[in-house]
């Protein structure tokens, strides 16, 4: 069987050409399984975006949870905004649940990216 590895001008391997049988080989073995080839350059780029998102989404957990039983005890509750942070805490912890999430970079920088601006709206106004 022949392959052959083509590198680019850094010399860093971009492609490779190999026989139509090995092709087949290494198909059946990936049938199934989600590949990600963007991997990050620094190995603690996923450790820092799996601490931060996990950190983001308790944040806002405990947030929605205080300000849901603040709003409750007030003398006249204002059950809109009891709804809403209702939601919020149940979308958040869905996420927050969900293991699939973390094993992902660019998911992880989906969730910060829609939910960090949340985050630091509540922190500004508070």
């Amino acid at each position: 069987m022949s392959r052959q590895v083509i590198n680019d001008g850094n010399g860093k391997p971009v492609s490779v050409l190999i026989d139509y049988q090995e092709w087949l080989r290494i198909e059946q073995l990936l049938v199934g399984k989600e590949l990600d080839f963007a991997a990050p350059a620094n190995p603690l780029d996923w450790y820092i975006l799996t601490e931060t998102t996990n950190s983001l989404l308790n944040e806002l957990i405990a947030y929605s949870s205080r300000e849901r039983r603040k709003e409750m005890k007030r003398a006249i509750p204002d059950h809109r905004k009891i709804q809403e942070l209702q939601e919020l805490f149940e979308e958040v912890h869905t996420i927050n649940s969900d293991p699939e999430n973390f094993k992902s970079i660019g998911r992880m920088e989906a969730i910060i990216g829609q939910y960090g601006p949340k985050l630091n709206a509540i922190n500004s106004a508070a």
